[in-house]
């Protein structure tokens, strides 16, 4: 990302108590910022977690960001996520399979797009081994909270 974008971000985020900076020494003897998100930032981020849109669905990072967090999310929250990629998914197949109609066969297009199916349903049959996954969970899976390099340093 640009530094345009992360620093009044960062800003925002330090505004809001979503994370705190502190000062560490540089790698050149120079002081730099560090960064860790607070509670209240971890309440947010898991708050922007459960908002799912289809516009998101289209979106493959932002679709796998959520499953990176799933063990953070409600199994209901979950199954609703990949219910909205799967609908996603399938109107896709549906467009690339007309597209295909209508490509000359043996063609570098034609080429492409089977790739481009072949993707579409590999990641079909991936969510619903997830959906089993998740359905043969006994109830919601909660994670532990991250560790923090200053939990660690108190250990020691």
């Amino acid at each position: 990302m640009h530094p345009n974008i992360v620093y009044p971000l960062l800003k925002k985020f330090v505004q809001n108590g979503w994370v705190e900076p502190s000062s560490v020494p540089g790698e050149r003897g120079q002081t730099r910022k560090q960064y860790r998100i607070t509670p209240p930032g971890m309440k947010y981020l898991l708050e922007q977690l459960t908002i799912f849109t289809e516009q998101d669905a289209s979106d493959d990072g932002a679709f796998l960001f959520r499953v990176a967090f799933f063990d953070a999310l409600a199994k209901r929250r979950r199954l609703e996520i990949l219910e909205v990629r799967r609908l996603f998914l399938n109107s896709r197949a549906v467009d690339l399979a007309e597209l295909s109609e209508e490509t000359q066969a043996k063609s570098f297009g034609a080429v492409a797009l089977d790739r481009v199916k072949a993707l579409v349903h590999d990641e079909l049959r991936w969510i619903r081994k997830l959906e089993d996954q998740i359905e043969s969970s006994k109830g919601d899976v909660t994670c532990k909270p991250a560790r923090t390099h200053r939990d660690t340093a108190r250990q020691s």
